[in-house]
């Protein structure tokens, strides 16, 4: 470890009150509250089809990670001599892989392949990097983990794109029932506190994507910039009131914790668009 230490020590030795601000605000970029903020735009204002693939790739993307995390069970370089770290509380669980570089490699690759814009994949490259080398800067993170995440984020963002240009209708009912199995199964096989909120998340978003497509018929549309502002905020008002709902009425178990993140994700795919419908938003 002690080349990687020597990079973060190289990086750090650049620190100034300002770029410790700068990157403590960059890292947020890489955060889940970055995607709860940012998918619901591309599923309800911009392209449904986007949003969902956004929404499986990034939680599947961070079952995977915490599950390589869990069987590396990499130490992270916080309290290293001459390291020094800072914003700790980003920093929950194992090293390696970077879970902030491979979600936010995740969710750019997802972006940067579906709409191949010079200024998107401009954008995209830049947030990557910066959330990256935010990690090391903060002294959170092994140079290996970053590098780690980077890789993992883009290759599941490629296998992603790949399958939703090439899914095919399937009949409801099954794929309901696929929508459930499949996220179960994945939490039976490793059953991490995190992974039950992933995978709940994961099957509820599913399910209210399959039904919503069956039923309804939901499609982003621009009805002005007033009505988009209002879509948003009554669907990330629901998001909240749901959020904080069930956390105080649900027991503090995995299980429910799952539940919660299921019924969640069904806002996000279903109700919030039926109700979009009814006030013609």
């Amino acid at each position: 470890m002690e080349l990687q230490a020597e990079i973060i020590k190289f990086i750090q030795s650049f620190n100034t009150p300002i770029l410790d601000a700068f990157f403590i605000a960059i890292t947020n970029l890489g955060s889940s509250v970055f995607y709860y903020l940012m998918i619901p735009v591309f599923y309800w204002s911009v392209n449904k089809k986007a949003g969902i693939t956004l929404t499986a790739s990034l939680l599947c993307s961070m079952y995977i990670n915490v599950t390589i995390k869990e069987i590396v069970a990499l130490a992270r370089p916080i309290g290293y001599p001459g390291i020094r770290s800072l914003f700790v509380i980003s920093a929950g669980g194992f090293s390696f892989p970077s879970g902030h570089a491979q979600g936010i490699s995740t969710f750019w690759g997802v972006v940067m392949r579906w709409y191949h814009s010079r200024r998107v994949y401009g954008l995209g490259t830049a947030v990557i990097i910066l959330v990256s080398l935010s990690r090391l800067y903060l002294g959170v993170h092994w140079p290996i983990d970053v590098l780690a995440g980077i890789f993992l984020g883009l290759a599941i963002s490629s296998i992603f794109i790949l399958v939703s240009r090439e899914y095919r209708q399937i009949p409801l009912i099954p794929n309901a029932i696929i929508s459930i199995i499949i996220p179960i199964t994945l939490v039976c096989i490793f059953s991490h506190k995190d992974n039950f909120v992933y995978m709940g998340m994961l099957s509820g978003s599913l399910l209210g994507y399959i039904f919503e497509e069956h039923f309804i018929g939901f499609e982003p549309e621009n009805k002005g910039r007033f009505k988009a502002v209002m879509k948003y905020l009554i669907g990330i008002i629901g998001f909240l009131l749901m959020y904080v709902g069930l956390k105080s009425i649900l027991p503090p178990y995995n299980v429910y914790h799952m539940l919660r993140y299921f019924i969640i994700g069904l806002w996000l795919t279903f109700g919030a668009p039926i109700l979009f419908r009814w006030l013609d938003l």
